[in-house]
């Protein structure tokens, strides 16, 4: 089988291989153990948040009503709140504001009752027991209330979100010191190729040309599943094979495996998962990478991916990616942006397109700028870019001057 059987289109190719994305395991975990784990429950807060009225900066409570008509020429005096009172311990934590006094208050402090406002120290001259207001403040001021933030059973992450840091910070604000997440997969990452080196050694004038895609795609999977670095394999048949085989007993949920994937003389990757497993399309009309395709080995899948860098990625991208998270319970979109065609961007119908570009930021609108030399082989068209556009199969180049949709790295 030296021939792709049949060019499949990417809509069809991705329908096909998100029908094999069967869902991981769930299991739970420390909430500073979950950063980019897939969240498997909806998160409601048991708190309100913050748990009681606090000030929003150091300063003075008040009660705000007592510091109107303040001006620098005319200050409204306060008197300071004694600690205690009415039959209270000196030390007591909780008082009451009354009309007339105040209390010092630093950022994150719990108001006195009876306070509803905090004078900025600049605003202020506190003289032993007495307080010089200069400038009014309204009721609220300065004050973040009970529940501003989040209100006791409210729903704050749901189910399916890729966790941030942000969101580790909501978790411990709620004291959520446990969170249930999606197992993270693993899969075993191949390159194949006799000209193929490891970056690690030295080089040595022409010894070969360096293994860039287990690297490239080890980084791709680190974000939403677990990597297994292989490494290189030999243009040999059987030892493809042998490789695919063992990879698989290595407890990983599947492979991906570059190179090989074309219709050349030592192109065995597309016929060693056939003769293992079941090879269920080869050859996806897109642009980069036309060669890949998708099987099954021992009911594993297994992706047929390009030999050329930028070729693996683009196919990581409209493909593996989308599989991966579906397999891990992801339900939000990846990060996108409109921009503007800054110049025509070429494409041929029949065939997804996946343009490079760059993002041109002025003050009222957002370019998109496509990278002038863009072949599968230059990586240097990824590193200068900073997203990329998908062209349909249906439509013959992208416009000078049309919207586009860009699609934002995930990994940088």
């Amino acid at each position: 089988m030296k021939l792709f059987r049949k060019f499949i289109s990417l809509d069809e190719a991705l329908k096909t291989v998100l029908s094999y994305a069967n869902g991981t395991e769930i299991e739970e975990i420390g909430f500073d153990d979950a950063l980019n784990r897939v969240l498997a429950e909806d998160v409601h807060s048991p708190i309100d948040s913050p748990p009681f009225d606090r000030a929003a900066m150091d300063g003075y409570a008040i009660r705000g009503e007592g510091s109107f008509g303040a001006s620098p020429d005319n200050p409204v005096f306060l008197r300071k709140k004694r600690r205690g009172g009415r039959g209270e311990k000196e030390n007591e934590d909780v008082v009451e504001i009354r009309e007339g006094e105040y209390l010092p208050i630093q950022t994150g402090m719990q108001m006195p009752e009876g306070s509803n406002a905090v004078v900025m120290l600049e605003y202020t001259k506190e003289r032993d027991t007495e307080l010089e207001i200069f400038k009014p403040v309204t009721p609220g001021k300065n004050v973040s209330f009970k529940g501003e933030d989040v209100k006791k059973g409210e729903e704050v992450l749901k189910e399916g979100r890729l966790l941030r840091a942000h969101d580790i910070g909501m978790l411990a604000s709620l004291f959520k010191r446990t969170v249930k997440v999606y197992k993270r997969a693993k899969f075993g990452i191949i390159s194949t190729g006799d000209e193929l080196s490891e970056p690690k050694e030295s080089f040595e004038g022409e010894k070969g040309i360096a293994d860039v895609n287990s690297y490239v795609l080890a980084a791709l999977l680190k974000k939403i599943a677990t990597p297994y670095r292989i490494g290189i394999v030999r243009d040999d048949y059987e030892e493809i094979k042998n490789a695919i085989s063992c990879s698989l007993e290595e407890d990983c949920s599947g492979l991906l495996i570059s190179g090989g994937s074309s219709v050349g003389k030592k192109d065995f990757l597309a016929d060693a998962i056939e003769d293992l497993g079941k090879l269920v399309f080869h050859g996806v009309a897109i642009r980069p990478g036309e060669p890949t395709g998708f099987g099954l080995v021992n009911n594993k899948p297994v992706f047929v991916l390009p030999g050329y860098p930028v070729a693996t990625i683009s196919a990581f991208e409209l493909l593996v990616r989308p599989f991966l998270y579906a397999m891990h319970g992801v339900k939000e979109e990846r990060s996108k942006i409109f921009a503007i065609a800054s110049k025509k961007i070429p494409s041929a119908v029949g065939r997804t397109d996946f343009a490079r570009v760059k993002r041109i930021c002025t003050e009222k609108e957002y370019y998109a700028e496509p990278i002038s030399v863009s072949g599968s082989g230059i990586l240097s068209s990824m590193t200068k870019s900073d997203g990329f556009v998908v062209i349909d199969e249906n439509k013959e180049g992208i416009e000078e001057g049309e919207k586009v949709e860009v699609n934002v790295w995930e990994y940088r």
